[in-house]
């Protein structure tokens, strides 16, 4: 089976700091994307370290894809990683995707609610050439799970 190399990176600092990053991973192995979000913590510095994970099926995928592809002018997805016996179960209530096609691109929000209620969020914009990009790689993961 084929290893994945290069993760699709959106970075978007600014210089006060408030900026943020995106990153997908195909993992054909768990037949899924893994979309992760991270805060900047310096001028050229994400902090990876505290990222929000959120893991993409296929239906997960196809949503994200009508939004890119026109279909739809936005998505929100919600996952309780307790369902799936996750790690994150005991840290983790509940997870949030939420996609928004804007007047100039897409605009991407990841949050996360800890079991004490506290809620981290994480929002990042891409551009149309950006989006295409990803439309690209998120079709091919598809079929790759797929195997067509």
């Amino acid at each position: 089976m084929r290893k994945y190399k290069e993760k699709f990176k959106v970075y978007k600092p600014n210089k006060d700091l408030k900026g943020a990053a995106f990153q997908v991973d195909f993992a054909v192995d768990k037949q899924c994307c893994f979309l992760e979000f991270a805060k900047q913590k310096a001028e050229q510095e994400f902090d990876w370290g505290n990222k929000l994970t959120l893991k993409a099926s296929v239906t997960d995928i196809g949503k994200i894809l009508a939004v890119l592809n026109g279909r739809s002018t936005s998505v929100k997805l919600y996952h309780d990683p307790s369902k799936g016996q996750y790690s994150l179960a005991a840290e983790v209530k509940n997870n949030a995707l939420e996609m928004t096609k804007g007047q100039f691109g897409f605009l991407l929000r990841a949050s996360s609610q800890a079991q004490d209620k506290t809620v981290t969020s994480v929002q990042v914009s891409l551009s149309d050439d950006e989006a295409e990009v990803l439309k690209v790689l998120l079709t091919n993961a598809i079929e790759k799970i797929y195997a067509w």
